[in-house]
């Protein structure tokens, strides 16, 4: 067998989503987590077309890439390239379309890991789209569940998902008409949404809740929970520092509930520890995705296809040159 990336290798959206799994995204998960990553990003735009670069380093796997993605209108389109640490050689490129939605799931279903406890429990899935279901899919591998409810605006929407979703959780999943209606006897929620009109989770709604995880709110123009779920939260996790003053729900919760997104705890410094309770109310899992989960991802991708012998082998992309010391 050949060193991974000899030669470097072309991972298209088709070969993602074969190679796609819960198992392989929790293993990402694990390793960007805890990783000590160097990291930058780069964003431009000029009101017809944004361009945003991700880069970093993750010593702990030997890498160094980055993930870039552009729009024009409704046009997006993601790539994630891979190089070797020390060589500088290429590992790979892989299409980045799927690696947004399963690292989100995957370092969000890390929290309900750690939380659980073995009781079964009912979960509210608040949304219908990818981002829902990759959560679905993950946190149902690492959690102790019973049923599952699902809420989102659209009939169809809510009924496919869980006609799709049911034999995956292996426990009950059904459809409701409303928010309230998903959260009634619910222990837990995962709410990944649009995010593009106002916040509509409020803190009464979940506060019999023992953990709450938002996922979809990443930009301050976008909101899903209302401020005072942070503010009245028992613990607030994020899954990085910059969660602290990006997300817009976050904004809210400072700017109008006086919540110190400085007290939240990052998810790092929090997994190294046993899961207590920290007081009343509900943990609040905040994510909004970060380079690292996004290389690690990309990284195990490629190390599956290189171990079963999948993806389109690439040419060499950048001439190598020695440079001067």
């Amino acid at each position: 067998m050949t060193a991974l990336g000899d030669p470097p290798l072309f991972l298209d959206g088709d070969l993602v989503d074969e190679l796609a799994s819960v198992e392989v995204g929790l293993e990402a998960a694990r390793v960007s987590a805890r990783a000590e990553a160097v990291t930058g990003r780069v964003q431009i735009g000029d009101g017809h077309t944004w361009m945003r670069v991700l880069a970093g380093i993750l010593g702990e796997i030997g890498i160094v890439g980055y993930k870039e993605f552009h729009r024009v209108g409704k046009r997006v389109r993601y790539h994630v390239s891979v190089f070797d640490r020390d060589t500088a050689d290429m590992i790979g490129v892989v299409d980045g379309r799927r690696i947004t939605s399963l690292r989100t799931a995957s370092t969000a279903a890390l929290a309900f890991e750690h939380v659980d406890d073995g009781r079964p429990k009912k979960l509210a899935v608040i949304g219908s789209g990818e981002e829902a279901k990759e959560g679905l899919r993950a946190v149902a591998a690492v959690s102790t569940l019973a049923e599952v409810a699902v809420f989102s605006p659209t009939r169809a929407n809510r009924e496919s998902f869980c006609e799709a979703l049911g034999p995956v959780a292996g426990v009950p999943v059904y459809p409701v008409d409303s928010v309230d209606a998903a959260l009634a006897g619910a222990q837990q929620s995962y709410v990944a949404t649009s995010s593009l009109g106002p916040a509509f989770l409020e803190a009464c709604q979940v506060a019999h809740l023992e953990m709450l995880a938002g996922i979809g709110s990443t930009r301050p123009d976008q909101r899903e929970l209302v401020g005072d779920v942070f503010a009245e939260a028992s613990q607030v996790v994020f899954d990085c520092a910059d969660a602290r003053h990006e997300p817009g729900d976050v904004i809210d919760a400072a700017e109008r509930f006086g919540f110190d997104p400085d007290r939240a705890v990052l998810l790092k410094d929090w997994l190294e520890s046993p899961y207590e309770q920290a007081g009343e109310g509900p943990l609040v899992f905040k994510s909004i995705g970060t380079v690292e989960q996004d290389l690690a991802l990309a990284h195990r991708l490629l190390v599956a296809a290189h171990e079963r012998g999948m993806g389109i082998p690439a040419p060499e992309i950048g001439t190598l040159r020695i440079m001067r010391d």
